[in-house]
């Protein structure tokens, strides 16, 4: 098992989304109860609309070595940022540049359970802009940003200090800066505090139009959303204040994999990605495809691809399930190896998409993805 499945596995031991948080004598820094205060006002994107290829195909990021993990929009400047583990290619640069922050025992391999990812900024036509390296930052399943403005660079929220752990333990600000290095320690990482003392596996997604910051993070074995002010938040990360009172807290729903008719399993799905507008959640995820891409989605293959939202206010959300909808994707039927990895909400002037990646690597291996979007 992977070491992303174990990660994951232990969402599938609590399927109901309203059960209370268990482990007792763990400190929590909040109640269990969902504040249900984000407003109204945004539209909830049907997850079972078709996906629409946004053109170009077969992306890449600054390094093609290695697979893509989150997406994030830069909406008002048309910019997409993407995460991934730093490949093999990147030791080098990373040991010659001035911003030395890799030891000498980190070779290629160890990127991964180090935390050490490649942060890129592409247009929307799939051209990379710039590039940064994160050292010892985590596993990039999600990020958030902040559009650039007149007088200041986008901010880059993203989980921090993986301390060999493959995962954040922390969430952190930084502006975005092309070409350079940072570390977790870097006087350029503004540190937000945690949103619960025993919480691990942090994730952020900023929805800028909103202005809400959604933290994702493990507890007492299931993982939880909470949403703050983002202006707020901001605030708290760069004075080193505690979290404002979050606007929403609700656990995260049992998402299961489906077995070879489309069934639901009692085996949690592979979390690949997550972003939210407003009230609304939406999850992806789902795993590689095990046959050849040249025949038609069939079996698993079929059903492991699966987008579903939630209301973090807790309203619209089934009683039985936790969520609003959940349904299987057959977008990129003839990708390989067609993983699904990152989500975000683009709000331009192409209007509003819900987008996510699969990746749809080359004949020779170079490292590619595809970007799809539903409305």
């Amino acid at each position: 098992m992977s070491r992303r499945r174990l990660m994951f596995a232990g969402a599938g031991v609590a399927a109901a989304a309203t059960a209370p948080m268990a482990a007792a004598g763990t400190a929590s820094a909040e109640t269990a109860v969902n504040p249900a205060n984000i407003p109204d006002g945004a539209p909830l994107i049907a997850v079972n609309n078709p996906s629409t290829r946004w053109n170009p195909a077969q992306r890449v990021n600054q390094d093609t070595s290695t697979t893509l993990q989150g997406i994030a929009f830069d909406s008002v400047n048309g910019h997409l940022y993407t995460l991934q583990i730093a490949g093999a290619s990147q030791v080098a640069y990373l040991k010659s540049g001035t911003q030395v922050a890799i030891t000498p025992s980190i070779s290629g391999n160890q990127h991964d359970p180090s935390g050490d990812l490649c942060l890129t900024r592409h247009d929307l036509d799939g051209n990379v802009l710039g590039y940064m390296y994160l050292l010892g930052f985590g596993h990039g399943v999600s990020l958030g940003i902040e559009p650039a403005t007149a007088s200041a660079p986008a901010y880059v929220w993203t989980e921090a200090n993986a301390a060999r752990s493959g995962y954040g333990q922390e969430i952190v600000r930084f502006p975005f800066t092309d070409g350079t290095v940072l570390w977790t320690s870097h006087p350029a990482v503004q540190r937000l505090a945690s949103p619960d003392p025993a919480a691990t596996s942090m994730t952020p997604y900023v929805d800028a139009a909103r202005g809400i910051l959604l933290l994702r993070y493990a507890l007492n074995g299931v993982h939880w959303f909470a949403a703050y002010n983002l202006a707020a938040a901001r605030t708290a990360s760069a004075d080193g204040s505690a979290l404002p009172t979050p606007l929403a807290r609700i656990q995260q729903p049992f998402l299961p994999k489906a077995d070879a008719n489309g069934a639901p399993t009692t085996t949690a799905a592979t979390f690949q990605g997550f972003a939210s507008h407003g009230r609304y959640v939406y999850m992806l995820d789902g795993d590689s495809r095990t046959s050849d891409p040249s025949q038609p989605l069939s079996g698993v293959d079929k059903w492991t691809v699966h987008t579903t939202s939630m209301d973090l206010n807790g309203v619209l959300n089934d009683p039985a399930t936790g969520y609003i909808l959940r349904t299987h994707s057959e977008a990129d039927a003839s990708a390989n190896p067609r993983e699904p990895e990152g989500m975000a909400v683009y709000t331009g002037p192409e209007g509003l998409r819900l987008c996510f990646g699969i990746t749809n690597n080359s004949p020779t291996g170079t490292r590619q993805f595809d970007l799809y979007y539903k409305v």
